[in-house]
């Protein structure tokens, strides 16, 4: 009986909330001696409007049953592991796949508290940002603009994580883990306002892309975070092409995959070819690119600054349309970030360039230096 008074009580709320969704409600402790008519009265109900293609196998009372007795298990360990009272247990819902505890959970209400007031001292509206999250899951009216779905389901996940990660979120210092969710909310609020925000353009716009005779060499360099940053580098500067040597990472082989993490696709847009050593990348700079100058960046005795040197070129003045690559232009050569270019290589460039440092110490990362050289070039240029 008192089965039948849970199942048909809930069954009648759910109507009168107008939900279209599948509640289940159990007892703490199940008896084998289950109320059918209740269950198929449930079934026969709302077995035609059940929102998850999960909850529609249930075509008899004994899958039905099942299920239930599963995810009240499954309920009576998590709850266990939050340190909840078992005499406090009471019932359970089950709302699609969200899972709502009837009774007080003193842990999720810590975890609401202190997120609420870190996202208070950010200048986030917590109540509203609460408000939103539950009519996400509540109604058809999707997510709230004012945040936008990451936030909205981050805020979910932290409030009510899934059974799986209850474990871990137990463990974790709720201070810290609240003060870390509410920075993520604001960021990922502000990431939405942004993109919905039209005088601000976050995409990639490669149909309109220049292609320009500026070309990368880069000789030995280790880091694949490096190259990474260069090759992004590159295709904001609309270099014709990358050239890597020797232990270079480079898109064909070694290395591409840590390469891609900082060129967020900028290395399928630059065309690159590797080379064994720097030696071959400058002789066939020589021949299939020979109205390049080879400049390269190194402090030596004879390094000029790179913003007095001039390099040769198209102009917008001249309009010059030359195919880049056999118009005019630079080879700029980067070396390794400890060893610099090679010792070899020096000698055979036409220009030593660098940037004057006014720190201690001697020299930039490659990656930083790659762009302020580029974009003297393009300015030159005209560009």
């Amino acid at each position: 009986m008192r089965l039948h008074i849970l199942l048909v009580t809930n069954l009648l709320a759910v109507e009168l909330m107008g939900c279209k969704a599948f509640i289940c409600s159990l007892p703490r402790r199940l008896s084998h001696a289950v109320d059918v008519d209740a269950i198929n009265y449930l079934l026969a109900r709302n077995h035609v409007s059940l929102p998850n293609p999960k909850l529609r196998r249930f075509i008899s009372v004994g899958d039905l049953f099942n299920h239930a007795t599963t995810y009240h298990a499954r309920n009576t360990n998590t709850r266990r592991l939050l340190g909840v009272n078992d005499d406090l247990l009471g019932t359970t819902s089950l709302v699609g796949n969200i899972q709502i505890n009837v009774e007080k959970d003193n842990a999720r209400q810590i975890r609401k508290e202190r997120l609420h007031h870190h996202l208070n001292e950010l200048g986030i509206d917590a109540d509203l940002l609460e408000d939103a999250a539950l009519r996400s899951v509540t109604t058809t009216d999707g997510f709230d603009p004012r945040f936008g779905k990451s936030a909205i389901k981050a805020y979910r996940s932290y409030i009510d994580p899934r059974p799986s990660k209850l474990e871990a979120v137990a463990r974790e210092n709720v201070e810290v883990s609240s003060n870390r969710y509410a920075r993520q909310i604001d960021f990922l609020s502000k990431r939405h306002r942004s993109r919905e925000a039209e005088w601000v353009r976050h995409t990639d716009t490669s149909d309109s892309r220049r292609i320009f005779p500026l070309v990368l060499v880069l000789d030995n360099v280790r880091s694949a975070a490096n190259v990474g940053s260069i090759f992004r580098s590159a295709d904001a500067c609309g270099c014709l092409e990358i050239l890597t040597t020797g232990i270079t990472p480079h898109p064909q082989g070694n290395g591409a995959e840590k390469l891609a993490k900082s060129a967020l696709g900028a290395e399928r847009i630059v065309a690159s070819r590797h080379f064994a050593t720097t030696s071959q990348a400058m002789e066939f700079l020589r021949k299939e690119r020979p109205r390049l100058q080879l400049v390269g960046m190194e402090t030596t005795e004879r390094s000029k600054s790179y913003a007095s040197v001039k390099y040769p070129g198209p102009t917008l003045v001249s309009g010059n349309d030359d195919d880049p690559t056999s118009a005019p232009g630079v080879a700029l050569f980067l070396g390794n970030e400890v060893s610099g270019v090679d010792m070899e290589i020096l000698p055979l460039l036409d220009q030593v360039v660098e940037i004057p440092m006014f720190g201690k110490k001697n020299s930039l990362n490659v990656a930083a230096c790659a762009p302020v050289v580029m974009y003297e070039v393009l300015r030159q240029w005209g560009v």
